[in-house]
């Protein structure tokens, strides 16, 4: 999905998040002498998806697709734009001052 697209589609209803928590467990692991090394573990790693309903307007086919999604990456990728948009505008900013500078020429 391009983020261009996140608010557009959201008003649309053709997206949505829910959580999913991913549940591994591990078998307890016994020493040579049968006595247990190890009890069972289990962990729980909760994550977010992002599922996006799609229309194939040649077929007529509707899907659902997801997306994993990671706060931490979104919240870099947040940063890094806004970094990209400061280095633009100051790069703006200098290109208007030449122009000026141009003029009086």
């Amino acid at each position: 999905m391009q983020y261009k697209d996140y608010s557009t589609l959201k008003a649309a209803s053709k997206l949505s998040f829910k959580e999913i928590a991913a549940v591994a467990a591990v078998d307890a692991v016994y020493n040579e002498d049968g006595s247990i090394k190890t009890h069972g573990v289990s962990s729980q790693n909760a994550y977010t998806v992002l599922e996006r309903k799609s229309y194939n307007p040649d077929t007529g086919a509707e899907s659902t697709v997801e997306e994993k999604l990671s706060l931490s990456d979104l919240e870099q990728r947040k940063t890094q734009l806004t970094a990209d948009k400061d280095r633009a505008q100051a790069e703006l900013t200098e290109v208007g001052k030449m122009i000026t500078d141009i003029k009086k020429v």
